[in-house]
C-alpha cells in the first residue's frame, strides 16, 4: 500500500500541471459558453443563459457555411498529406545518390515559419506579380491572370495547396522513421514467395506502418482543424466567407463582434468535434496495433 501511495505522490505534480494547463482552461471556456459576455456592454454583467449562446451561434446564417468549409479544408488536407507523405517517405527510404540531401530538402516546408510560408504563398498567388500566374501564362495554360485568393471558386483550394505543401513533410518524417525500422528480412521473404512490389507494400509495409499513419492522421486532423495562420494571412476568411472555417468564426465572434459568449460556444463545439475525432482515431490505432502484434 505504501508503494502505491508513493507512486501517486510521484505523479501528482504531473496531474496538477495537466489540470492547470488543460482542465482549468476547458472548464473556464465551458463556463463562459453558458453565460452572456459581451465586451461592448460591460455593465450588463455575465448572467447565466444556459444554451442560448449555442443556439445563437448555430442559427447564424454563416455558421453552417463555416462547418462545410472546415470539413472540406480538413479532409482535403488529411487525405492529401497522408497519401503524399507516405509516398515521399517510401521514396526517401530507397537507396539512391544524395539521399541525405533529398531528405533535408523535403523538410524545408515544415521548418519554414507558418507566417513566412503564408506570406510567401500570398505573393506567389498575386494576380499581377505572382510567379504562379507568370508560369501558367508562359506555358499557355491560362489566357489571363487569375486572382487565386480573390475568387470564391479558387480561394479555398489555393489555401489548401499551401497547407498541404507545409504539412506533408511532417507525415513524411513520421512514416520514414517507421520504414527504417522494418526488418529487411520481411521483404526478402516476400520476394522468395513471389510477391511483387505492390503486394509487398500491401501485405508487409502497410500493416507495419498503419499505426503510425493513424497517429499522423490524428495529429494532422487536430492541427489542420485548428489552423488559423494559413487562412487568415492568405485570405482573412474571404472572399465572401469562402474560406471561413470554424476557427476563423471563433476569432471574428470574439475580436470583431466582441461577443465572448458565442465565440466560446463555437470554440466548445470545435473542442467536442475534435474530441470525437481523437476517440475514433484511437480506436483504429488500437485495432491496427493489435493486428501488427
Amino acid at each position: 500500500m505504501k508503494k502505491n501511495w508513493t507512486g501517486y505522490l510521484l505523479i501528482a505534480p504531473a496531474f496538477l500541471l495537466l489540470g492547470a494547463v488543460i482542465v482549468y482552461p476547458v472548464g473556464r471556456a465551458l463556463w463562459m459558453s453558458v453565460h452572456k459576455i459581451v465586451l461592448t456592454n460591460p455593465g450588463g454583467g455575465t448572467p447565466f443563459i444556459g444554451l442560448e449562446n449555442y443556439v445563437e451561434i448555430v442559427q447564424k446564417p454563416y455558421f453552417w457555411n463555416s462547418v462545410e468549409n472546415t470539413v472540406v479544408w480538413t479532409l482535403s488536407n488529411l487525405v492529401a498529406q497522408i497519401i503524399l507523405g507516405t509516398g515521399v517517405a517510401i521514396l526517401l527510404n530507397q537507396k539512391f545518390p544524395m539521399r541525405a540531401l533529398a531528405r533535408g530538402v523535403v523538410l524545408i516546408p515544415w521548418i519554414t515559419p507558418s507566417v513566412v510560408a503564408a506570406l510567401t504563398w500570398r505573393w506567389m498567388y498575386d494576380a499581377e506579380f505572382g510567379i504562379i500566374n507568370a508560369v501558367l501564362l508562359r506555358l499557355d495554360l491560362i489566357e489571363r491572370t487569375i486572382a487565386w485568393l480573390g475568387n470564391t471558386n479558387t480561394a479555398m483550394w489555393a489555401v489548401i495547396i499551401e497547407s498541404i505543401w507545409k504539412g506533408t513533410p511532417f507525415v513524411t518524417v513520421m512514416i520514414l522513421a517507421v520504414l527504417q525500422a522494418v526488418p529487411s528480412e520481411l521483404y526478402d521473404a516476400a520476394k522468395v514467395d513471389g510477391a511483387n512490389g505492390i503486394k509487398r507494400f500491401r501485405y508487409v509495409t502497410l500493416p507495419l506502418i498503419m499505426p503510425t499513419i493513424i497517429i499522423a492522421a490524428t495529429l494532422t486532423t487536430i492541427y489542420t482543424f485548428n489552423n488559423f495562420n494559413a487562412i487568415w494571412l492568405l485570405t482573412g476568411g474571404g472572399p465572401l466567407r469562402a474560406t471561413e472555417t470554424l476557427t476563423i468564426l471563433v476569432y471574428r465572434e470574439a475580436f470583431q463582434q466582441f461577443n465572448l459568449g458565442t465565440s466560446t460556444a463555437a470554440g466548445m463545439i470545435v473542442f467536442f468535434i475534435l474530441f470525437v475525432a481523437v476517440v475514433l482515431f484511437g480506436r483504429y490505432y488500437i485495432k491496427a496495433q493489435t493486428e501488427v502484434q
